[in-house]
């Protein structure tokens, strides 16, 4: 349960190094950027934190980051679908060292769901709830996949609004061998336009 009166910046802080703890050797990485700031633009919010001596990060004002992270739209769509994979889409600038730490952390982030539900709802409940949640969003990523699949396919098939690549194919190859005879039919005409001169 959230405690009420959580800023969102507190609550991204704790999320994030929550995150952290249940991935082993995550704080461990951080531990040597201490004191290095990092700013998670959000667009519409963003969030300033420095690592800390423990190898978390603690919310903080900063004036200048030492890297910036930027979720781009391709990020926001792949991430329920994607999980961390998602987070190579998004726009990163700053301390390359500091990046290339945060980039290989952020891959191996792993939320272990069932460890913090099972206090709450058991362990049997906690990894049914998993389990359902796990496949539910599985189907989710599988039924995007097969609509983007049926609506191409529609969209080029059947209302032939888009042209089939084998189709695209052989218009390139005849506007290929058009150019080259253009090309002949050219070079004919000098040849005999200088004969007649």
């Amino acid at each position: 349960m959230i405690p009420l009166g959580l800023t969102t910046a507190v609550l991204f802080e704790r999320s994030l190094n929550h995150l952290l703890r249940q991935s082993p050797g995550s704080t461990e990485a951080l531990l040597r950027h201490a004191g290095c700031s990092v700013r998670f633009d959000l667009t519409l919010k963003q969030f300033d934190l420095r690592i800390a001596d423990d190898g978390c990060f603690s919310e903080a004002a900063i004036d200048t980051p030492d890297a910036v992270i930027r979720p781009t739209p391709a990020l926001l769509t792949r991430l329920p679908f994607f999980g961390r994979e998602a987070w190579r889409f998004a726009e990163y600038s700053g301390d390359p060292a500091l990046l290339a730490t945060l980039d290989r952390i952020f891959k191996q982030l792993n939320w272990d769901v069932e460890a913090d539900l099972a206090p709450v709802v058991g362990d049997i409940a906690a990894h049914r709830l998993h389990t359902l949640g796990r496949d539910t969003l599985a189907g989710m990523a599988q039924a995007a996949s097969a609509l983007g699949h049926n609506a191409s396919e529609y969209l080029v098939e059947e209302a032939e609004l888009m042209a089939r690549a084998v189709d695209v194919a052989r218009f390139n190859r005849d506007v290929d061998i058009l150019a080259d005879d253009v090309a002949r039919l050219d070079a004919r005409l000098r040849l005999l336009e200088a004969g007649d001169a």
